[in-house]
């Protein structure tokens, strides 16, 4: 069910699924979209995990609804977009809970799992990594927000969407990649803008892949260009095996390529953490 979080600037909607009888008790899972994306990314994962487990999916702060409103001296950080998130959980009463970042959401997962250590209990990273910008990203970084306050969201969407995806995916289902790029053609070149630059601005979460406190998962594409798969190899190393699913002939965005993969995956990662 579609509801709405007003977070100072304006109202966000979210789905609330699964909130039932069978699910309480259970720790609920907070979904977090990426970049140039919207809360309807992970429509699949959210009919299947919400006869588990209670299911959160925001849109984030900009996303279809006014940016957030950051002041000139200070930096777009992840922890903008994490205190908007906490505060939502938070006023769902939900303490404990899972989260599952792809992409731009993985860093903001991974800013929210390091800051608020009470509250989440396990982070999966889908499409994700751990590592900062290169200095050639933080390059690329600045001349895609260019890009996108001369040309606007729609042309850059229209321009970069369809490499995200494994080839086999783009040659098939076209008509789901331009389902993507309309569902995200409206958000803001200001707020795409807090996106890219707060990418830019993030530190490496690295150590929280050795850390013992929570279960860390990643969710990997073989064809993905966005975060490739050297870096993402060099990663998963870190983690226990059954931690990791590595998927082939799939590229940045496997909650549509692979979907009943990925959504067991998700699904196994969760439940093992439940019977530590």
């Amino acid at each position: 069910m579609l509801h709405y979080y007003d977070y100072g600037e304006d109202q966000l909607a979210y789905f609330d699924e699964g909130n039932s009888d069978a699910n309480k008790g259970k720790a609920p899972i907070l979904l977090i979209h990426g970049f140039g994306e919207d809360h309807c990314i992970w429509k699949q994962q959210i009919k299947f995990l919400s006869n588990h487990y209670r299911v959160i999916a925001p849109n984030l702060p900009g996303v279809h609804c006014k940016p957030l409103n950051i002041h000139h001296s200070h930096a777009p950080s992840m922890l903008n977009y994490v205190e908007v998130l906490h505060e939502l959980m938070h006023s769902l009463h939900i303490e404990k809970y899972y989260v599952l970042g792809h992409s731009m959401g993985g860093y903001i997962g991974l800013a929210l799992a390091d800051y608020y250590v009470n509250h989440v209990i396990g982070l999966g990273l889908v499409h994700s990594t751990t590592f900062e910008d290169s200095s050639a990203k933080k390059e690329s970084r600045l001349k895609i927000a260019e890009f996108l306050l001369e040309h606007g969201t729609q042309k850059f969407l229209e321009t970069a969407t369809r490499n995200l995806f494994g080839n086999a995916f783009k040659q098939v289902h076209p008509e789901q990649i331009q389902d993507v790029i309309d569902s995200a053609s409206d958000i803001s070149p200001e707020a795409m803008v807090q996106f890219v630059m707060a990418m830019r601005n993030r530190k490496a979460h690295t150590h929280m892949l050795t850390q013992q406190r929570i279960p860390i998962w990643m969710i990997v594409g073989e064809e993905d260009i966005a975060v490739p798969i050297e870096d993402s190899l060099q990663q998963t190393k870190l983690l226990p095996e059954n931690n990791v699913m590595i998927l082939k002939q799939v590229g940045h965005m496997g909650m549509l390529e692979a979907t009943e993969k990925v959504n067991n995956a998700l699904l196994s990662f969760i439940q093992a953490a439940e019977k530590k």
